[in-house]
């Protein structure tokens, strides 16, 4: 109830406050916003990002609303590119993502989190360690004792070197000094298929991933690697639990952000359309059905998470090197 009642407050002054923005501006938004997502319509990016816009568009003046184009190719960059060679002016929105770090602390790209103002999470799903039910190893203890018993003997499926889950593998075998076999998929999807196939031993992927094989008891989700417990699977551990010293936490995120140099008053603007509408039944609803999970935060605390982030793909990509 007093959810919706400051939501409620929230939308009677976003329609009648009528702000003056710093160009003289006096109402905003008067035209639509565009959201750049920067991968296919379907995929978890895109169903983020709309839930979170749909939920939230009855805020919006009349004649207003969210126009979400899906500009995709060079691993994400070419629509981020677009993002960041647009005006100024508050009607081009993109979505930082765990994709930009790593191209960045790769040296692919020279965009970089520092040229966007976080608005709203619309996702902050960690990665969990998969195996087979039928493994030699029940828990995450017993899989690292497996591994430093057996060196190179785990075969492990990513996405390619460079992807996120081809980092964890490097964090997880620099933190306990293991070594694993790696073998490169095209998807995630696809490492779940070769465990259940029994082609590899494991794989590290979003739960979305294999929560079906899960369901069907064929896989395993061993650990999460966050902070907390995941709440679409509070039964499953995180590595922190059992080694307390761990400092990687590691989660596909994507954040609905504006370029950094737009006006102040816009993006707080913004954040009060967009930040209650990630709280709102409507896209819970839609988390749920996706199997997957976001944290609220507010425009200082996702900053904070982005230098964190930065900071860990930095250490973790700084001897790779990838053309």
């Amino acid at each position: 109830m007093k959810k919706r009642v400051f939501l409620a407050l929230i939308v009677t002054f976003l329609l009648f406050s009528g702000e003056v923005f710093a160009n003289g501006e006096k109402e905003y938004p008067n035209q639509n916003i565009n959201v750049i997502v920067q991968y296919s319509a379907g995929g978890g990016t895109d169903l983020s990002v709309r839930g979170v816009l749909d939920a939230a568009k009855e805020t919006l003046p009349s004649g207003t609303n969210f126009a979400v184009s899906n500009v995709t190719g060079g691993a994400g960059l070419i629509g981020l590119n677009q993002v960041v060679t647009s005006p100024s002016d508050g009607y081009t929105l993109g979505v930082l993502n765990t994709d930009l770090v790593i191209n960045y602390c790769l040296g692919r790209t020279k965009i970089s989190v520092e040229d966007f103002e976080p608005i709203a999470c619309a996702l902050i799903d960690p990665f969990v360690l998969i195996a087979a039910a039928d493994a030699p190893y029940t828990t995450f203890e017993e899989f690292i004792e497996y591994a430093k018993a057996h060196p190179n003997e785990i075969v492990i499926g990513e996405t390619g070197m460079g992807a996120a889950p081809s980092l964890a593998v490097l964090a997880i075998e620099q933190f306990f000094d293991v070594k694993f076999k790696t073998v490169s998929y095209g998807g995630s999807a696809d490492c779940v298929t070769a465990i259940v196939g029994g082609h590899i031993n494991a794989t590290i992927a979003q739960t979305v991933n294999a929560a079906s094989q899960v369901q069907a008891g064929n896989l395993r989700f061993l650990a999460s690697m966050s902070e907390e417990r995941l709440s679409t699977y509070p039964d499953v551990p995180t590595m922190k639990e059992s080694y307390a010293d761990i400092d990687f936490f590691m989660p596909g995120f994507c954040i609905i952000s504006a370029k950094a140099d737009v006006d102040p008053a816009k993006v707080e603007y913004l954040r009060n359309v967009l930040r209650p509408a990630i709280d709102s039944d409507a896209f819970q609803k839609t988390l749920k059905t996706m199997g997957m999970q976001t944290i609220n935060m507010d425009g200082a605390e996702t900053k904070a998470f982005l230098a964190d982030q930065l900071k860990l793909y930095s250490k973790l990509c700084k001897d790779i090197s990838v053309k």
